[in-house]
């Protein structure tokens, strides 16, 4: 009887500190989920209005994790904003690799021969068309590069 009393006490102990270690790990899990909220914010904030590109190549790697469909237009419209606003050539890059996954266009490893664009509607065709206009206009690739895209 004895010894069932202390089994019983001992187990009652190590339950309760089991408890409350599972306890801490969700608070601790609360509040990684919180900062990575509030770094996504600053992180916006550093693209837009600061044109920095460590947190522009930290968002563009966080949104690469996301699901396609969401990340491909906010790829694009903060790769417009670096490339355009803070003349960054990395999200020249980055806006056309977007653009090609949003219309399903394989294009990997830059190779711009991949890129074919003739089965595309006019409009998008277009969109595609003047961006790599902008980057021909601005040395990011070669005259080589934008003649193999297939028209």
């Amino acid at each position: 009887m004895k010894y069932t009393v202390i089994i019983i006490v001992v187990l009652s102990v190590f339950s309760c500190q089991k408890k409350s270690r599972l306890r801490e790990l969700e608070k601790k899990d609360k509040i990684i989920t919180m900062n990575s909220v509030s770094d996504y914010d600053s992180i916006i904030h550093s693209v837009k209005l600061k044109g920095d590109t460590l947190a522009y190549n930290e968002l563009y790697y966080y949104l690469m994790d996301s699901n396609k469909k969401d990340r491909t237009d906010t790829l694009m419209y903060y790769s417009q904003i670096m490339a355009e606003k803070y003349k960054y050539d990395l999200a020249y890059f980055y806006y056309l690799t977007a653009l090609c996954e949003k219309y399903d266009i394989p294009f990997k490893d830059a190779n711009y021969s991949a890129i074919n664009i003739t089965s595309m509607d006019k409009l998008s065709r277009k969109e595609v068309e003047n961006w790599l206009n902008k980057m021909l206009e601005k040395k990011i690739i070669t005259q080589e590069q934008y003649d193999s895209v297939k028209r």
